[in-house]
């Protein structure tokens, strides 16, 4: 599979509008169209880092990070039609990489394409997803490769199942499997524009961790058989009044290593 999951271990992200109400409160937020405004990792520490999105109505349009001295970011770009169309990343050493859309009759994602540029150090490459979906709810996801410019050639393929809008499981043919469970409450991410689309997004190299639809990810467990790369993650959450994440323990172990905790606090418009 990608690098992703060394490239990034930013995990359980969050969302942030253009709104300007503050965000000293965790508590305030609406019960109705409730879209998450930015989350807090490891307040007071010396790992202290945030993440705020911006939207255009529930269309999310950025994803900015900062730990005070870098900054990272996603961008969006839709069509006329509100199809979410490109997703680009960027940070310090400028833009490293483009994920380009398509979409079908029927309005649903039928490929995306991701660009790597100088700055990722993966410029000699070209990935290339193309979507089919099944009778049985599932999507088949078959996954090109181009290298420096040469044709696209099939490298794996992978099932992507669904649980509601949830993504349940993403498995390959090559003994590499995701697996999520989650909670019963309101999902942080339930009223983005496109969150299914971005849900996919999220298993990019740089793509922004936007995990969980309808619910939210209270469990991440990654697995391959052929390796040692494993990861075991866990979400701890306490509520708001309206069943919306307020705050979060996030447990990660890697391997045989030892667990990596993060504290997050969620603040919603």
């Amino acid at each position: 599979m990608k690098l992703k999951q060394l490239l990034l271990l930013m995990l359980c992200v969050a969302i942030s509008s253009c709104n300007t109400e503050s965000t000293d409160n965790p508590d305030e937020n609406t019960p109705d169209n409730t879209l998450l405004k930015k989350a807090i990792y490891n307040r007071g520490t010396v790992d202290e880092y945030s993440e705020t999105y911006n939207y255009n109505g529930n269309k999310l349009i950025s994803v900015v990070g900062t730990d005070g001295s870098e900054e990272w970011k996603n961008v969006y770009t839709y069509d006329d039609n509100d199809n979410l169309i490109k997703d680009d990343y960027f940070d310090a050493d400028g833009h490293n990489a483009s994920v380009v859309l398509e979409y079908n009759s029927e309005n649903k994602i039928a490929t995306y394409t991701e660009i790597f540029l100088e700055p990722s150090e993966l410029g000699d490459r070209k990935y290339k997803s193309v979507f089919t979906y099944n009778n049985d709810g599932t999507l088949t996801n078959e996954v090109y490769v181009s290298y420096s410019n040469s044709d696209f050639e099939l490298d794996w393929t992978e099932t992507i199942t669904l649980n509601g809008k949830n993504i349940a499981e993403i498995a390959d043919d090559k003994d590499y499997k995701i697996s999520y469970g989650y909670d019963d409450k309101n999902g942080m991410f339930k009223n983005v524009h496109a969150i299914e689309v971005l849900n996919i997004l999220s298993e990019n190299e740089f793509g922004a961790y936007i995990y969980g639809n309808t619910n939210n990810i209270v469990s991440y467990v990654e697995s391959d058989t052929n390796t040692s790369d494993n990861y075991n993650d866990k979400y701890e959450y306490t509520y708001n009044e309206n069943d919306y994440p307020k705050t979060c323990i996030y447990t990660s172990q890697y391997g045989n290593e030892d667990e990596d905790v993060e504290t997050i606090e969620f603040f919603y418009e």
